[in-house]
């Protein structure tokens, strides 16, 4: 069975790539818990995020937008304790922060993000993103509307990861088994 070459690296990698990676998130809270996580992966190995996983989700409430957005900074340097995950206490606070700017939405989070899509998964981004550059557009304008929107430690190459991971576009390789099944 193919499948993308970095989901072939260790037993946790593969399952994170066979079950979830590029597969449509809908509900809302798992899609923030998705969004969180890449802020805590930027600048490390996905594999420490993976590992820490079930920790995050008993700091931060299993990424509930809504319990987020009562968090102190009593409760950050409760976090920034735990030594079971990443204890970056910039990361805490922006997750912190985007909670708060995720329930004052006037929509769901999950209908927040996938309007930028149109409500549709890119099925062949290798088709549709014929270049980089039409790619770094859809980050761009996603990434300038979250800034604007108030969401903090956010970038393209931020948003790109989350957009593959969440299932917004299928960037599985063509090879991949993965490819196939999310593409019909």
């Amino acid at each position: 069975m193919n499948r993308c070459s970095w989901g072939i690296k260790n037993e946790l990698l593969k399952q994170y790539h066979d079950n979830e990676w590029g597969v449509p998130v809908w509900d809302s809270q798992k899609l923030f818990e998705s969004f969180a996580l890449e802020i805590f992966q930027a600048g490390l190995n996905w594999v420490t995020v993976l590992n820490r996983r079930e920790a995050f989700r008993a700091v931060f409430s299993q990424f509930d937008p809504n319990v987020l957005s009562r968090y102190t900074n009593y409760d950050v340097e409760r976090i920034v304790q735990n030594t079971e995950i990443i204890r970056n206490e910039r990361k805490i606070r922006a997750v912190i922060h985007n909670a708060k700017v995720v329930a004052k939405l006037p929509m769901s989070f999950s209908d927040y993000m996938w309007q930028f899509v149109d409500f549709e998964p890119i099925r062949s981004p290798q088709v549709i993103f014929d270049d980089f550059k039409s790619r770094e557009c859809l980050t761009k304008r996603i990434t300038r509307q979250m800034k604007k929107d108030g969401f903090v430690f956010i970038g393209s190459k931020l948003i790109n990861a989350f957009l593959q991971a969440a299932g917004f576009v299928n960037d599985h390789a063509i090879t991949c088994f993965r490819y196939h099944e999310l593409a019909i």
